[in-house]
């Protein structure tokens, strides 16, 4: 069964297997995904949650952005995986449909604080997470109608992470990802889209079963047979592919294919607000100048059209809001999407951003999931940019230094920038000893992150 070989596939997975670019790749995810877990740790819901748990009981597993506070790896794993997700930053990856990193770090970082890891297991495990998680997304994408693709397939990835940190063998690496899959959660879009935060928590859920079948199977539980399929068929919209499970492992390697982020908002967006950024750099054009905004984008895209969004993860979800907020205030980052930024001026502007799918877009994606923007002035002006694919992926990669840039910015208002450039080493070194999660206080909370990409308003 593919299922088996992909579970023979992680549990002999060894460091001296990766490529070079890998192990770089690997690195650069493991930082991008830790700023973006920080960044997100001051999120209200999860601070609270965050402060509940550590107040409840103690445990060996630190959760991050508090001053030390410690838990159990089962709730670090599900509080972690929240902050990573709330501030959409996190890696992400189109073939997938989903964000592997945030479904495989957490978890692992929580369960490997209980026993001394080197850093070359802990990056073999994180790798043979990624790609587990990637060809579980690939076996049932798309999904069914309607369902996030966060907490779906991600528990697999998280399951194959920790059993290969266990250094677990092949049969019970396979029943613990087999268990992981019987989890995979009924996710629903419209919790995006329509601003219920429940969706922040669906990553946390992941990293929580995939944890909790590894401990399964080590107990001695077992999986369904072809159990990762069987189980995940429900979501599929057209049936699993099975082959997609073992597909060129250890050829292809999933990870040098996923793509990292700047803008903090659904993924579906970045094309527009790429094409907003091209604009207004090249033509200078004032937002109290605009009338009109025309956003003409993919199905999925063009999806997302609320104008009027009523909280923070509504508004991420929201390409009237995303455009608006660039265009009036030059930002796109963490302070774009807050709910304070939910102003009377961004709001009435978005109500003048008009999103429609053309088939002129629709007939490339997904190869190409691009955007247009239009915009008249006044005085009948009219300026248009038009973006193929947004940044961060392998058609425009960002920079080794745009990505420590937007880590110093997530990162700097938690621990103070006297610590960023000790964590971003410790993050991005493979030789070093990794399963230490930060535990790293708010020394500035006041202090406020710039945008990566201000736009002149």
């Amino acid at each position: 069964m593919t299922d088996e070989a992909l579970a023979s596939f992680v549990a002999d997975l060894d460091r001296a297997d990766l490529p070079a670019s890998v192990v770089e790749r690997a690195s650069l995810v493991v930082a991008d995904t830790i700023g973006a877990v920080l960044g997100g740790a001051s999120d209200p819901a999860v601070a609270a949650l965050a402060r509940r748990w550590a107040d409840e009981n103690g445990g060996e597993s630190t959760v991050m952005g508090t001053a030390g506070e410690r838990t159990t790896a089962y709730r670090a794993a599900f509080v972690n995986a929240a902050a990573g997700s709330v501030l959409e930053l996190d890696e992400g990856h189109r073939f997938a449909a989903g964000h592997p990193a945030i479904h495989v770090l957490p978890a692992l970082l929580a369960d490997g604080e209980s026993a001394y890891r080197s850093g070359d297991e802990f990056l073999t495990a994180f790798v043979a997470g990624y790609e587990a998680a990637v060809r579980a997304a690939q076996t049932v994408v798309p999904l069914a109608d309607g369902l996030h693709p966060h907490g779906v397939w991600g528990g697999v990835g998280t399951a194959a992470a920790v059993a290969r940190l266990r250094g677990l063998d092949a049969e019970t690496t396979l029943d613990a990802m087999r268990m992981a899959a019987n989890y995979a959660q009924h996710t629903r879009f419209e919790a995006a889209t329509e601003g219920a935060t429940v969706r922040n928590g669906y990553v946390g859920m992941s990293n929580l079963s995939g944890l909790l079948a590894v401990d399964q199977a080590e107990s001695g539980f077992t999986g369904l047979d072809d159990g990762v399929a069987r189980h995940l068929e429900p979501v599929a919209a057209d049936g699993p592919d099975r082959s997609a499970l073992a597909d060129e492992l250890g050829e292809r390697w999933e990870l040098e294919r996923g793509y990292f982020k700047v803008h903090a908002a659904c993924r579906y967006t970045h094309a527009a607000l790429d094409a907003v950024a091209l604009l207004v750099d090249e033509t200078g054009v004032d937002a109290a100048d605009i009338e009109s905004v025309s956003v003409e984008t993919y199905p999925a895209a063009a999806a997302l059209s609320e104008p009027a969004p009523a909280n923070a993860l509504q508004a991420k979800f929201s390409i009237p809001f995303a455009v608006a907020s660039a265009l009036t205030t030059g930002e796109t980052g963490k302070e774009a999407f807050t709910d304070e930024a939910l102003t009377k001026t961004a709001l009435g502007f978005a109500r003048r951003v008009d999103v429609v799918a053309t088939e002129e877009f629709a007939a490339r994606a997904p190869d190409e999931r691009g955007a247009r923007v239009t915009v008249e002035t006044g005085d009948g002006e009219r300026y248009a940019r038009e973006v193929r694919a947004a940044r961060g992926g392998e058609r425009d990669p960002f920079t080794e230094s745009e990505l420590r840039a937007k880590f110093d910015r997530l990162v700097a208002p938690v621990i103070g920038d006297g610590g960023v450039d000790g964590l971003w080493t410790a993050a991005t070194e493979p030789a070093a000893p990794a399963c230490s999660a930060p535990s790293l206080g708010p020394e500035h909370p006041r202090h406020s992150p710039r945008p990566l990409r201000p736009l002149r308003p």
